[in-house]
């Protein structure tokens, strides 16, 4: 069983990445959640964590609100991508679980050092790096329990927010360089791999059209992300979050490359640009940059998966 946190912005592909985690609690115990502002605002996001997290069984997993705004930069949203509420035209029940703690961080610091000693726990951030590289720096002891970080970001192939830069890099491109220059292990799945990684709209139409409540949820929430600019003529959606939680339980899916990553900090066209350079496995801050999958076998887990989640 493997111990994993998840910092996300939920948003429809975050949405997804949930239900991944909650159809594989025999191989993941999820510790924790935090909400991090990023696809919408922070009240927004938490709010959507809690909601999602209920309505998928995780009653038991903790929900915190992480960081309301990046290290340095502006914060701004994706709700163009999302919608107003974050899950596209889908309102996800009512529920009356609560965050678990006023002070996100500290409890997600305080669970990962309280696990046993023989225990480590994978981070998988698929919102900015805010929440993580504020933990990195403000709890500095936490960084020997964590066994590797697996997040959604970057790319070495051009941007989805600018020609260079990917969202979640951009939106915190400062977080990111202290994140991918921790020496902990880390794997990127950016653009170059979740662009390759996601449903057709045959089959995004054939889950609106179940009758089974969960299904049918992400039915809906897909549907809207389907058709939004960019989308709408494309023939695969791209469902990007959902390939961490996939890489976990599946690696054999995938394949990659060692690459060192710099993050374009600066004030100018290319901030938020990931720069990847070739790297030896055991080069300082080397991270696994995945690139390739085998599509048909991840449309089946990932459609394998939703089928167990019996609304």
């Amino acid at each position: 069983m493997k111990n994993i946190w998840l910092d996300s912005d939920p948003g429809i592909d975050d949405a997804v990445a949930f239900a991944m985690a909650a159809a594989s609690s025999d191989e993941l115990n999820v510790l924790g959640i935090t909400a991090v502002s990023g696809n919408q605002s922070s009240d927004r996001v938490t709010r959507n964590a809690l909601r999602l997290s209920a309505m998928l069984g995780m009653d038991d997993v903790p929900v915190v609100r992480g960081a309301r705004e990046p290290l340095i930069k502006k914060v701004a949203d994706a709700a163009e991508f999302h919608g107003e509420s974050g899950l596209g035209h889908f309102t996800a029940p009512a529920t009356a679980k609560t965050v678990a703690a006023k002070n996100g961080l500290l409890y997600m610091a305080v669970s990962i050092l309280s696990l046993p000693a023989e225990q480590k726990v994978t981070l998988v951030p698929t919102g900015p790096l805010t929440d993580i590289a504020l933990l990195l720096k403000t709890f500095p002891d936490v960084r020997e329990r964590i066994e590797r970080i697996v997040f959604m970001g970057g790319s070495s192939i051009g941007g989805n927010v600018t020609d260079k830069a990917e969202f979640n890099i951009w939106a915190d491109p400062d977080a990111a360089q202290i994140v991918l220059h921790s020496g902990i292990p880390t794997v990127m799945c950016g653009l170059d791999i979740t662009l390759q990684c996601g449903l057709t709209k045959p089959q995004i139409a054939a889950l609106l059209a179940d009758t089974d409540p969960i299904k049918n949820a992400y039915g809906q929430m897909l549907s809207f992300y389907a058709n939004v600019p960019g989308n709408e003529e494309e023939p695969l959606v791209a469902i990007h979050d959902a390939v961490t939680i996939i890489y976990l339980t599946h690696p054999e899916l995938f394949g990659g490359k060692f690459v060192t990553v710099d993050v374009d900090c600066g004030k100018g066209a290319g901030n938020g640009e990931t720069i990847c350079t070739d790297a030896h496995i055991d080069a300082d801050n080397a991270v696994y940059m995945l690139n390739e999958v085998d599509l048909p076998a991840f449309q089946r887990v990932l459609l394998g998966k939703l089928d167990t989640l019996k609304g």
